[in-house]
């Protein structure tokens, strides 16, 4: 899937990205690895709304996509359905998101 979000750049979210994302974050696909500061999306996501979440946040931040570009790593917040998230960007592949 890929968002063109960024002004003249591109940005995707394969396959791979979101089984990532689930494993990590979706406590329906976690693997049991755990960070310091775990956080989990609601139960109830299914996996085409973690996919809109982060649409939503690539759509409402395409000023800072644009300038960051395809070539950088960076992070972005947003918030989508009262909920704050952060979605890492890792040379034009959406490589995290997960609530803050």
């Amino acid at each position: 899937m890929a968002y063109g979000h960024g002004g003249s750049h591109t940005f995707k979210l394969t396959k791979t990205d979101m089984k990532h994302m689930l494993e990590r974050h979706h406590p329906k696909y976690w693997d049991g690895s755990v960070k310091k500061d775990q956080t989990f999306y609601n139960p109830d996501l299914s996996v085409n709304d973690v996919k809109n979440i982060a649409h939503t946040i690539a759509k409402n931040k395409k000023s800072t996509l644009s300038k960051k570009g395809t070539n950088s790593t960076f992070q972005v917040e947003g918030k989508v359905n009262g909920v704050e998230y952060v979605m890492g960007i890792t040379k034009g592949h959406i490589k995290q998101l997960y609530p803050k």
